[in-house]
């Protein structure tokens, strides 16, 4: 189970109420009852967020669950409110991992997020010199990357990822790996190659 999330590229990263509650074997109740003690400090440390969770299916009711969403310095806060146990102690070191992780994660995704937007103005700018009265050739050509690089076109990646922006959602391998069928279709392009021939011939090894 991770223990640190995050929903895009421009956000920090969070771990929540009830993972802290799993690993350090502390109730529910007793953390709620230490947020709501400490709201003040911990919204000194950042916005305090949360999301409502409904009961599960075909459970017996009940009501929505408020689960706060707490950053490194939050979630750092609130554990040493928490008695020194054995648990307490590995978890500290697991999530400190996680955290530094998942900024080192989010950083060398930013980097090819920067990369990919430079591949872009190259993959449009030949797009557009040679379908320069076309509507529908870059988004045609655009989808045609997701396809053949990752197996799916952006508007499936934005549903299965629930984004707004598919590109941000990918992984660094999945970043590269569109990179390259944008530079493959850019050099078809240039080779005067039509849209169907550009992919039966990527396909072709497929």
């Amino acid at each position: 189970m991770e223990l640190v999330y995050y929903k895009g590229l421009q956000d920090e990263p969070y771990t929540t109420v009830d993972i802290i509650c799993e690993y350090t074997e502390v109730t529910r109740h007793a953390v709620m009852v230490l947020i709501n003690r400490y709201k003040n400090d911990l919204s000194d440390l950042g916005v305090l967020s949360f999301e409502m969770t409904k009961p599960t299916q075909g459970s017996n009711g009940g009501r929505p669950k408020k689960i706060y969403h707490l950053n490194e310095q939050q979630a750092t806060f609130l554990i040493t409110l928490l008695d020194n146990t054995p648990k307490v102690k590995e978890f500290k070191k697991l999530l400190v991992k996680s955290f530094y992780q998942i900024k080192a994660e989010l950083d060398e995704r930013k980097i090819h997020r920067q990369v990919n937007k430079v591949v872009n103005v190259g993959f449009g700018d030949v797009i557009k010199a040679h379908y320069p009265e076309s509507k529908h050739a870059y988004s045609n050509y655009h989808r045609l990357a997701y396809k053949y690089a990752l197996g799916v076109t952006p508007k499936q990646i934005k549903e299965q990822r629930h984004t707004d922006d598919p590109q941000s959602a990918l992984t660094s391998d999945e970043s590269a790996r569109l990179e390259r069928a944008k530079q493959q279709i850019s050099l078809f392009i240039q080779d005067g190659h039509d849209y169907e021939d550009i992919k039966a011939k990527m396909f072709a090894d497929i």
